[in-house]
């Protein structure tokens, strides 16, 4: 390693060189192979459904502190369109209106672990979890002390609403329904 470089950079160069996911926050670096086709398929269809008038949906992009790679990398990240007045890596933590993560058999422990606290501590409004496993969505809401206070479930099927800041309806009926991979 160079003087100069910080192992969050390193980090940060050997994922995108390397076709995996790395993700480093409470103390511990996540990496993971690239997401199965069914998990990108929700993704897709979930950012379909984002009206790119009123936000901007970026995929695989980390929440945080811009320059300190230090933090989740959620499936999706939603922030107001136009918010970022520069090319950020990470996204600012305050402006970001949501964030989605879709489970896998390696991530699900991690998405209802360490994250909800992780992402209710940085006031992130809301935190949708599509679960795979379970073909279900949770929507967490209203952060405060460290936690959630609110949450909803909905089955694959039926659609789910992201809560204020965001206000918007997601349609699961195109999601494969199919065991997690």
């Amino acid at each position: 390693m160079a003087p100069d470089e910080s192992l969050s950079a390193i980090l940060a160069d050997a994922a995108e060189k390397g076709g995996f996911k790395v993700e480093w926050y409470s103390g511990k670096i996540v990496m993971q192979a690239s997401a199965s086709a069914f998990h990108n398929l929700i993704i897709a269809e979930t950012m379909r459904q984002i009206p790119g008038d009123a936000w901007w949906a970026l995929p695989d992009m980390g929440v945080g502190t811009p320059g300190d790679h230090r933090g989740p990398q959620p499936d999706i990240v939603l922030v107001p369109a136009g918010s970022l007045p520069a090319d950020e890596n990470p996204v600012r933590k305050e402006v970001v209106a949501a964030v989605v993560e879709v489970t896998s058999k390696t991530t699900r422990s991690e998405d209802y672990g360490d994250k909800p606290e992780l992402y209710a501590d940085m006031g992130i409004p809301v935190y949708v979890i599509i679960d795979r496993g379970r073909n279900a969505v949770r929507v967490f809401s209203e952060p405060a002390s460290g936690r959630y206070q609110v949450e909803t479930v909905s089955p694959f099927g039926k659609p789910f609403t992201l809560p204020d800041p965001v206000s918007l309806t997601v349609d699961t009926a195109t999601f494969p329904n199919f065991p997690e991979g």
